[in-house]
């Protein structure tokens, strides 16, 4: 029991790490590479309303079924200046199904229309707090946090959403409204990263 307790504190710590509401986008102008071979930095993904930074796996049950919903909101939200970006911070030394071919071959297959960046190291992720994917962070038109967490209330299934906690902070923000759901716990699988 104690060993658990403990591994419990282990992992509650290690995600309170990172960034948190009010804070500016880290590593924004680092240059990360592409699933197409190109490089980019985050400030350049990112639209004059804001930006949302999505840590994305190819392996994950989780995110395959949050997929069709991000590319919806990538496609409603883009056009009002969200720049939207995955990021796999996986190492695929670890499943091939994490390499940069697969990331381009899923993102196609997904719809999801944006630059997918790889972070194989996981320094990217540790900047964030990124324990999971998917977990998403948007930033408003300023770079700053304003909302950190899951897309939504319903991960198993995209027709018992009540809560479009992504929709919502974005919404509220190009309104200029205070975010009123500013973190959720986000769900899914664990980042699986080089152990060197």
């Amino acid at each position: 029991m104690l060993r658990l307790l403990l591994v419990l504190l282990l992992a509650s710590g290690a995600s309170a790490q990172g960034i948190t509401y009010g804070d500016a986008l880290p590593m924004a102008d680092a240059a990360l590479a592409s699933a197409d071979g190109s490089q980019t930095t985050l400030s350049a993904s990112a639209g004059a309303a804001g930006l949302v930074v999505v840590f994305w796996s190819n392996a994950c049950p989780w995110t395959d079924r949050y997929a069709p919903r991000l590319a919806d909101l990538a496609e409603r939200y883009t056009p009002a200046g969200i720049g939207f970006v995955l990021v796999n911070a996986n190492d695929p030394a670890q499943s091939d199904r994490e390499s940069a071919t697969a990331s381009r071959e899923y993102a196609t297959g997904a719809g999801l229309v944006m630059p997918y960046l790889a972070d194989p190291s996981g320094a990217l992720a540790s900047a964030f707090g990124a324990t999971s994917a998917p977990h998403v962070f948007f930033f408003d038109a300023g770079r700053v946090l304003r909302y950190d967490g899951t897309l939504d209330d319903s991960p198993a299934s995209a027709d018992r959403v009540r809560v479009p906690y992504l929709a919502q902070a974005m919404d509220q923000s190009v309104a200029g409204l205070p975010i009123e759901v500013q973190r959720t716990q986000a769900f899914g699988c664990a980042l699986k990263q080089t152990t060197d």
